[in-house]
């Protein structure tokens, strides 16, 4: 094995093969290209330098109002070909607690007919609710479930 290493060596050495002339650095990129989509006014390519990150690629576009970051992470670095998009805000529609029937209540997530049934009982025996922490008193909603509908509801 070594003298088929050794004539392999001699051979090249023989015909004289200069690496030196070789520019590796112009074989390799120096920019990435990510397309970007979603909540932006131009979809489309964006070049951006090598170890870009989601935040170099927002600064070269042009974002909808509508636009939701806050699922991004800013620091995330993008490699060649990769996809970015851009969220649309979710417009959440909160319930009235103090007005909804129980028909409306039994939307909310983790509230069926017969808890909503409960929350207007217990609105037209106790009067209106003073805070959102209040649903609480009513019977079948515990830490839980509430936490589940706070960001759903409203006085």
């Amino acid at each position: 094995m070594k003298q088929i290493l050794l004539f392999l060596c001699m051979v090249m050495l023989a015909i004289g093969i200069d690496f030196h002339g070789v520019n590796f650095q112009k074989l390799q990129k120096s920019t990435i290209t990510v397309t970007v989509k979603g909540q932006v006014q131009n979809p489309g390519r964006v070049e951006l330098p090598m170890y870009a990150t989601v935040e170099d690629a927002l600064r070269k576009v042009q974002l909808e109002n509508d636009a939701d970051l806050s699922s991004l992470n800013p620091d995330t670095v993008l490699k060649d070909h990769d996809v970015l998009t851009i969220p649309q805000k979710e417009e959440i529609v909160r319930i009235s607690i103090n007005a909804a029937s129980a028909e409306q209540l039994s939307e909310l997530p983790g509230i069926g007919p017969s808890t909503a049934e409960r929350i207007v009982a217990y609105r037209q025996e106790n009067g209106y609710f003073q805070t959102v922490e209040d649903l609480m008193q009513v019977k079948g909603i515990g830490q839980a479930k509430f936490d589940k509908l706070k960001d759903r509801i409203q006085l």
